[in-house]
């Protein structure tokens, strides 16, 4: 998947990903700020991923798990802070939810700041029923 609108690209091609951006981009984060660079590779190897381009300049990422027929997991969503308020976020999440594999099937995620984002695409807070494990080992 190819978009263009307002000199930003959104290209669902991971091998045009660069690692080290998303390293740099998720050392900002507070959900990864300590996630090796091999986990990382990891990730993108084993996920959809969405990458933004200003130009050739990867701006912005997210990535997507899904068994592609009951669910979907959104994450590791992220907008190069130069380039935030430009509605490059809204953007992205529209291209991941037209995304033919993921249609009709149940999307997650978690967020601690960017509820209203969400929202409007129809996410809807349930954390209630949210568990997690931490990793092991």
């Amino acid at each position: 998947m190819i978009r263009k609108f307002e000199g930003y690209t959104i290209n669902s091609d991971k091998t045009m990903i660069s690692v080290d951006r998303v390293k740099e981009f998720l050392t900002d984060s507070y959900w990864a700020k300590d996630r090796a660079k091999e986990i990382i590779e990891k990730t993108i190897m084993n996920s959809l991923c969405y990458g933004v381009y200003n130009e050739d300049e990867l701006i912005g990422f997210a990535r997507v798990v899904s068994d592609f027929a009951t669910m979907f997991w959104i994450c590791d969503v992220y907008i190069d802070r130069i380039h935030r308020g430009k509605g490059l976020g809204k953007k992205l999440i529209e291209c991941i939810l037209e995304t033919p594999e993921l249609k009709n099937i149940r999307g997650f995620l978690v967020t601690s700041d960017a509820h209203g984002l969400y929202e409007q695409f129809g996410f809807e807070r349930v954390e209630s029923k949210v568990m997690t494990r931490s990793s092991v080992g």
